[in-house]
């Protein structure tokens, strides 16, 4: 029978190797989450799209918005292929920092568009602000990604 050092010593070295496992996984994920810059546009795209809502005709709004899902199921897809996995941009952790910002001042634009695109009538306000959310949108996946690689440690 193994004395209780030995056991010990065995449990401590089996959590040092599942620590380092974990590590090179993490790592390993870091660097396959390298989004070629078309992901960042199209996270960008289908934020600029509800920002822009107000200014599209009602039924014609409804079909953006149903792209706009089918965009999220094609962007979900590509990435489980591209990755193997896909990662959710609320996920727990510092990338959260750059999320739920990046989400308020768009959400900000949005109430913005929608209070001069279908309150007062200008949809070239709405159009405008899809415009700066579609900036907002890229830079702030690009430093999401950023964020979430360092975090990874890679």
């Amino acid at each position: 029978m193994e004395s209780e050092d030995s056991m010990m010593t065995t449990m401590e070295e089996q959590a040092r190797m599942a620590l380092m496992a974990k590590g090179a996984a993490e790592q390993d994920l870091a660097r396959l989450a390298a989004c070629p810059p078309w992901r960042h546009a199209v996270f960008a795209a289908m934020m600029a799209t509800l920002v822009a809502t107000p200014a599209i005709p009602l039924p014609l709004r409804f079909v953006a918005l149903a792209l706009v899902f089918v965009a999220i199921v094609l962007v979900v897809q590509s990435d489980r292929r591209r990755l193997g996995v896909f990662v959710n941009g609320y996920r727990r952790g510092k990338t959260r920092l750059v999320a739920f910002p990046m989400l308020a001042v768009i959400l900000i634009l949005y109430g913005i568009s929608c209070w001069f695109g279908l309150g007062r009538g200008e949809p070239a306000v709405s159009l405008a602000l899809a415009a700066v959310s579609f900036v907002v949108g890229y830079i702030g996946s690009v430093i999401w990604q950023r964020v979430f690689v360092r975090e990874l440690g890679a």
